[in-house]
């Protein structure tokens, strides 16, 4: 088992996005994923997290995939 800091996931977090949180929370907004503390640098999602994480990462792809193709047929 991985430590939590050193999880790929959390590393693909971090490359789609920057940790959002409201500074009190260890928890970003954007993809409720738990963070290295209310500052949120890095993102760390716990092992319970790392499906519904995935499954996020997932939609997140293919919510984007889509935006291109409907950008690419406007112009």
């Amino acid at each position: 088992m991985l430590p939590e800091c050193d999880t790929p996931t959390g590393s693909q977090l971090d490359e789609h996005h920057a940790p959002e949180t409201n500074g009190r929370m260890a928890v970003c907004r954007r993809c409720g994923s738990r963070t290295d503390g209310p500052a949120g640098r890095l993102h760390m999602p716990a092992e319970r997290q790392m499906t519904r994480i995935g499954e996020w990462l997932t939609a997140e792809s293919k919510r984007a995939h889509i935006k291109q193709v409907r950008d690419g047929r406007e112009h």
